[in-house]
């Protein structure tokens, strides 16, 4: 069943209620009505009837005086029937005629409610002849300062019963009724038309957004759909948005997938390399081994073992970098002098840097004690081996790679800068994306510097860089000060 569909039978369902109850509470407030004047007007009555004639003498019922005050009674009030009570509002007698039955019990607390006077009309009390409770009129009959009994007159009995029933089929009640099924009619079929112009806007959004799905999610166009009200129009916002970003989710999906492509094929090549060196080399091994020098077969093996070396850094290289990726990798940040690491860092690279005749130097601040920081020491010592081990692999024989630390508001800056060749300008934006393709900036796979922006991200840090044909690159990063700084 549609949205449409059930809105209008709630409503329909509710304004059908309504209007029962509003007819029930007409019906009875009527009927209350009726009874609070006809009990004012006729309250009397039953005093007015004793004072005239003895009812109850020595102990017995005057019927002949009943009869008589009886007649009197229905000549003011044709509607009214009298009844003759003892003290316990048993009836003693009625003017209704022989062979009549009536109840015989008639409630005793709205007779004393209504002698005391405290209570507005209508006060309702028995009626002998049937269920419902009749406005009435009573009077004690005193037999000198004693209480014989009640004449208890019921202002609405079986006439007034026989009159109601034809005022209920009478043109005003069918009038009314008439009138509240037209009220119903029209609040449906205004039901109907405030329903179906509020619904439209999102049947509208509904079929524009099974075409969006229709045809895989793109080129959601929501412009011919109508307003609405504010709430459909801050949906339709909110859809173009979505559709906007499923958009741009969509199309990185797509970047990220054909970056991975070229990941997987530089990986690859990458593993290639050193496996088919130690391959050819093993072979070699095997099939000269009885032609070979003591010091061509050492050759072999030690080539052999670099090729081992730089396989396995890549395999570690790429298990890093998926556990990074992944969230399992947690920092211990503790407080650490960076400068000391940065001395034992540098010491790790020093063979490196003389077999490569590259000056390597370490720029440290005046006071070392000042270079205390906080942080992961395991992880940040990863960042500055991917770093250095870079600046190295760029930079030309002659060449300078320095390190320096630099005091900041919040911390201490830390820079690995290289007098290499630079970057081009234009790869600059995704060097630190595991993805890139990285002859140019790393003159490998490029998973050194994905790593290193990994970690950073982990201790809250930015990497920035610079980098220039002329004055090589510089890498920095800035870490938080240490408890003891």
């Amino acid at each position: 069943m549609s949205l449409k569909s059930r809105l209008v039978i709630a409503f329909a369902a509710l304004l059908l209620s309504l209007s029962l109850v509003i007819a029930w509470v007409g019906r009875y407030a009527t009927e209350m009505y009726f009874h609070e004047v006809h009990q004012s007007l006729n309250a009397s009555i039953a005093m007015y009837v004793v004072e005239r004639l003895t009812l109850i003498e020595d102990g017995s019922v005057n019927e002949e005086a009943l009869q008589i005050l009886a007649d009197r009674a229905m000549t003011i009030n044709p509607s009214v029937e009298v009844y003759l009570l003892d003290p316990r509002g048993q009836v003693l007698s009625h003017a209704l005629g022989s062979g009549i039955e009536v109840d015989n019990d008639v409630a005793l607390a709205p007779i004393e409610r209504f002698l005391a006077g405290a209570d507005q009309f209508p006060i309702l009390g028995t009626d002998p002849m049937g269920q419902a409770s009749k406005a009435f009129s009573v009077s004690p009959i005193m037999n000198g300062e004693q209480l014989a009994g009640y004449l208890y007159v019921v202002l609405g009995g079986q006439q007034f019963d026989a009159v109601k029933s034809d005022f209920l089929g009478s043109f005003i009640l069918r009038m009314a009724s008439g009138t509240l099924a037209v009220v119903f009619a029209l609040g449906v079929v205004v039901a109907f038309l405030v329903v179906r112009r509020t619904t439209r806007p999102l049947e509208e959004l509904r079929d524009e957004v099974q075409v969006y799905a229709d045809e895989g999610f793109s080129n959601l166009n929501l412009n011919g759909v109508s307003g609405g009200v504010s709430e459909v129009s801050s949906l339709k916002t909110t859809l173009n948005l979505l559709a906007d970003k499923l958009a741009e989710q969509f199309d990185q999906i797509e970047a990220n997938d054909r970056l991975r492509r070229e990941l997987f094929a530089n990986v690859s090549h990458d593993l290639r390399t050193p496996l088919s060196s130690m391959q050819g080399y093993l072979e070699t091994l095997l099939i000269k081994d009885d032609e070979l020098a003591t010091s061509e077969r050492r050759q072999y093996v030690a080539t052999a073992h670099l090729h081992t070396k730089r396989l396995n850094e890549l395999v570690g290289d790429l298990f890093q970098l998926a556990k990074l990726d992944s969230g399992a990798v947690e920092i211990n940040a503790e407080p650490f002098l960076v400068s000391e690491l940065l001395q034992d860092v540098a010491q790790e690279f020093s063979l490196q840097a003389r077999d490569r005749q590259i000056d390597l130097r370490v720029l440290d601040l005046p006071n070392p004690l000042n270079s205390m920081v906080f942080g992961d020491i395991a992880l940040i010592q990863r960042v500055l081996e991917n770093l250095i081990s870079n600046a190295l692999r760029h930079t030309p024989q002659g060449g300078v790679v320095s390190i320096t630390i630099e005091q900041e508001e919040s911390g201490l800056a830390v820079s690995v800068k290289d007098t290499g060749d630079g970057i081009d300008a234009s790869l600059l934006p995704q060097i630190f994306d595991r993805f890139t393709t990285g002859s140019a900036a790393e003159g490998h796979s490029g998973l050194g510097l994905a790593i290193v922006k990994r970690i950073l991200d982990l201790h809250g840090s930015k990497i920035s860089v610079r980098s220039s044909p002329l004055d090589g690159t510089r890498f920095s990063f800035a870490l938080p000060l240490g408890a003891a700084a």
